[in-house]
């Protein structure tokens, strides 16, 4: 079940000039993007704050519970990577929809599985709804065949200095065919803790994970990102 909600932290309620939608991927909790939903507060005024989980949230599970929800969720992701249009996508499309009235930008921000829901949203919105001032950022995804289309001019695909196994999975060109053949507009590798290893590495893009590099410049994973992506789409 998808579930939605609109930041507290939001600076704008109604015809604001940007609105910004984060996309959950699988096993997320409602506080995953809070640190990033503060950063994105500080670069842009007058904004519309939006959290989409597509394939729900994790909050009230046991650890019991936990692997009965993956094991749910597991074959929506599956789904939704081989296939170019699902009723996921629609749904979130509309709710999208429903927030971008009078949006000058919509910023699409999408973790794991949620960069691919984040891609074929902005895709079909241009397509059935004309709409061209989105832009799209996955973060920490999975890759899904592309067409060779100018939509990815708008797509940015970041990953980290550690190895992710999920951005692995899969590719953005399908072998032998004419029409799959496309790629990210950009695709920018950044610095983020690497204290964090293996699934936790994956988990903390968005989280105020504090650490210091070789020169001892301070940093912090979700001021980081959210930079890079206002200084992409400012």
């Amino acid at each position: 079940m998808i579930e939605t909600f609109i930041s507290s932290q939001s600076t704008c309620s109604t015809n604001c000039s940007t609105v910004v939608f984060f996309f959950a991927g699988i096993l997320t909790y409602w506080d995953n993007f809070e640190a990033a939903v503060s950063e994105v507060v500080r670069k842009y005024r007058n904004a519309k704050i939006v959290v989409i989980f597509p394939y729900g949230t994790a909050n009230g599970t046991t650890r019991a519970s936990l692997m009965s929800l993956l094991a749910r969720q597991l074959p929506q992701v599956s789904y939704d990577l081989a296939r170019d249009h699902s009723r996921r996508v629609a749904s979130v499309s509309r709710i999208i929809r429903e927030h971008a009235e009078g949006a000058e930008q919509l910023i699409l921000i999408g973790h794991s599985a949620g960069g691919v829901i984040a891609y074929r949203a902005g895709l079909y919105l241009e397509e059935k709804y004309g709409f061209q001032q989105v832009r799209v950022f996955a973060v920490g995804c999975p890759k899904f065949f592309l067409k060779d289309i100018p939509y990815n001019d708008r797509f940015t695909y970041i990953t980290g200095q550690n190895p992710d196994k999920i951005t692995r999975i899969g590719s953005w060109r399908k072998p032998g065919s004419r029409v799959y053949r496309g790629k990210p507009g950009r695709e920018i590798q950044m610095e983020f803790n690497p204290q964090h290893q293996g699934w936790r590495f994956h988990a903390s893009y968005f989280l105020r994970s504090a650490w210091t590099d070789a020169n001892e410049v301070f940093h912090n994973n979700a001021e980081d990102l959210v930079k890079k992506i206002h200084e992409l789409c400012p």
